[in-house]
């Protein structure tokens, strides 16, 4: 066997694909571990997984407020608690639990474990294998729908998993959910192949209540006729909020979910011009704000929120627009469009965006993947795909700080990049 031959036979073996998984997060998720994390929760010093810090801390708080289980005939000891214990932190700068008070319940037994080694092994365990079978299920779904050949469906996995190494890589780092939501999107992609419209309103549901960001997808839905999603999004999504009742009762459960609408309405506004937010909303709202009318006559939220509306509902209806006019009649074939464009819709135009956001590229990218390789021309996506790797996965890593000033240069290279991964996917849905 000569070494061409050797070296397909280990790209195509599933078993070579999950050791070079589990070598790669596990390494990584060990170097992570052995930073300093002796401190305890929310002491001075104690940096490390600062997302995972944020959870932990509220859903600790959480729990004691259950444990001490105070009535109403204390009204002056149950003050005094939740002014100790806040699920919702408003002092703090930057980092603020900003998911529903049903996901810091969810985080209780994560509180309850032994800090710091224990958490956060089990949190980046979990988190590991929520990356590897969105990975798995995915290019599963992949394979029953469009039955690519052996070698095309691992180039799909490889693809996508070193198309979002980066961003799994900071998760990991930051003890961030983002993972899991990129699960959640494959089970509503699985769910809504099938037509199942409840299940998908569910899975959705749930990814709202720790990204709100994805709540303009219901207009599109709307558009799009969807009615059983969509009541069964709202119906779920509001008997999600109300689990923590069952713990601390329906006043408590209430109080909280205004102090999420709260700390939502104070952090938001206030990341929107973070140097770090990728989203392509706020870069255009930055450049108008250099305009000193505009800038007096308006705040930043003001002006970005109906940016980001725009050029959401924009995107919307070419969406639309695009799947009534493809050549392709394949129903299948256009439900992966229109979840792949929903994703990159929202995390390039919500008003935040985070690096770690991009993560959720793993539909879209494995999608263009599969239209690329059933292409018999593939100049143009090499050339995008070659545009998104540079600007998303190379520029401001180590790969590039060799580079003077590259990595010191803060723009929305992710976005950049991504939209040529969009630019490409779109080609190719067309001419497939």
């Amino acid at each position: 066997m000569d070494k061409i031959e050797l070296v397909k036979k280990l790209f195509i073996n599933i078993f070579v694909f999950v050791a070079v998984f589990l070598i790669i997060s596990t390494t990584a998720n060990l170097v992570y571990l052995a930073k300093d994390t002796n401190k305890a929760p929310g002491a001075a010093g104690w940096s490390e997984q600062p997302d995972f810090k944020v959870y932990l801390i509220a859903a600790r708080n959480l729990s004691k407020r259950i444990s001490f289980g105070l009535g109403p005939e204390k009204d002056s000891q149950r003050r005094a608690l939740l002014n100790r214990y806040p699920v919702y932190d408003k002092t703090k700068s930057f980092y603020h639990f900003r998911y529903s008070p049903t996901i810091a319940f969810f985080m209780i037994p994560f509180g309850k474990m032994l800090y710091p080694r224990t958490a956060l092994f089990w949190w980046s365990t979990l988190s590991i294998f929520a990356y590897l079978a969105a990975l798995l299920l995915l290019v599963r779904q992949i394979s029953d729908d469009f039955m690519p050949t052996n070698l095309q469906r691992y180039i799909i996995l490889w693809g996508a998993f070193f198309a979002t190494l980066r961003y799994f890589l900071m998760i990991l780092d930051q003890g961030q959910t983002d993972v899991f939501i990129a699960l959640f999107l494959v089970l509503f992609l699985m769910a809504y192949l099938r037509n199942k419209e409840i299940f998908c309103g569910v899975i959705l549901a749930l990814i709202l209540q720790i990204k709100p960001f994805f709540f303009p997808v219901l207009i599109y839905f709307l558009l799009r006729g969807k009615r059983k999603l969509i009541i069964s999004t709202i119906v779920a999504f509001a008997g999600l909020l109300f689990i923590p009742c069952f713990a601390i009762g329906w006043g408590e459960t209430i109080a909280l979910l205004g102090e999420w609408k709260e700390i939502l309405s104070m952090s938001i506004p206030s990341q929107i011009l973070n140097f770090k937010n990728q989203s392509v909303s706020s870069a255009l709202g930055i450049l108008l704000l250099k305009n000193g009318v505009i800038s007096n006559a308006i705040s930043p939220e003001k002006l970005i929120y109906p940016i980001s509306a725009i050029l959401t509902l924009s995107a919307y209806v070419m969406t639309l627009r695009l799947r009534r006019s493809a050549q392709t009649q394949n129903e299948k074939k256009s439900k992966y469009f229109e979840v792949s464009a929903l994703i990159i819709i929202s995390v390039l135009f919500s008003p935040i965006a985070w690096v770690a956001y991009f993560v959720n590229l793993l539909i879209p990218f494995a999608f263009t993947t599969l239209l690329m390789l059933r292409s018999k021309k593939r100049g143009l996506f090499y050339a995008c795909l070659a545009f998104y790797f540079i600007l998303s996965c190379a520029v401001g890593t180590d790969i590039t700080k060799f580079i003077p000033g590259v990595n010191s240069f803060h723009f929305i290279n992710i976005s950049l990049g991504t939209m040529f991964l969009a630019f490409v996917m779109i080609h190719s849905y067309k001419q497939n």
